[in-house]
């Protein structure tokens, strides 16, 4: 169904994410070229429009907590959040934190201390990490940083996910990659999932938004809806999950 930018971003704030079974409410949101590719010349950033990247600071705008894979930060040089006009006066109205904490999940703490992300001074991520994986010569670097360390060589997600919503709030939006999307759908850890088909091709090698997986065919996702505006199509897909 074909709507305007301004009824699209209503239409996802408006929509209810409860807490199932005491458990966070979680979104994926990645973006598509027509042929089913993740990024284009590398970033998923140029496959993006002005309505896609609106409603990207607005979904930002209503989570807690922004999970991202740290290939993913360095690839799009991450920095803090800018949500929509509209998501701040909703988060202040709920007495909710000004911005959502960014939660980089690296194996091995292989990330840029003085990227734009971690060298704000008013801004404060997180980094999930390993106990025996990482590089613990570089842990004092993150000086503005909560740290997680969940896993023992690898980040265990099925824990971390509760823990980011006790530590920040219970709505968690996911940025991908599609290595992190996979695992968050083999685990049976989401609720939600937003896709933005962009009209462009793409020819990037191994770049799916998730890769083909038995448990995400075989499980109950349901189009929820399908949104136009101009030459972007926006889908909503529903996820009832076992907890």
């Amino acid at each position: 169904m074909e709507t305007d930018l301004d009824s699209l971003l209503e239409t996802y704030i408006s929509d209810l994410r409860p807490e199932v079974s005491n458990s966070p409410w979680i979104m994926l949101n990645m973006i598509s070229s027509k042929n089913g590719l993740a990024t284009l010349n590398g970033t998923s950033g140029a496959l993006g429009g002005p309505a896609d990247k609106a409603l990207f600071r607005t979904l930002r705008g209503l989570a807690d907590v922004i999970l991202v894979a740290a290939g993913t930060v360095r690839s799009e040089n991450y920095s803090a959040p800018v949500i929509s006009d509209r998501t701040t006066q909703i988060r202040s109205s709920q007495n909710r934190s000004h911005l959502p904490t960014i939660a980089v999940v690296t194996n091995s703490l292989n990330i840029d201390p003085d990227s734009p992300l971690f060298s704000s001074p008013n801004y404060r991520p997180a980094i999930l990490t390993s106990q025996t994986g990482l590089n613990k010569e570089a842990l004092p670097l993150f000086t503005n940083t909560d740290i997680f360390q969940i896993g023992e060589s690898l980040v265990d997600l099925k824990s971390a996910i509760p823990t980011l919503a006790e530590a920040y709030g219970p709505v968690i939006l996911v940025e991908g990659g599609p290595n992190l999307n996979q695992q968050l759908v083999d685990l049976d850890l989401f609720d939600e999932f937003c896709i933005t088909v962009s009209p462009r091709y793409s020819s990037d090698p191994q770049s799916q938004i998730v890769t083909t997986s038995e448990s995400y065919q075989t499980g109950k996702v349901i189009l929820d809806r399908e949104l136009v505006v101009g030459d972007f199509t926006f889908q909503r897909f529903l996820r009832k999950r076992s907890r």
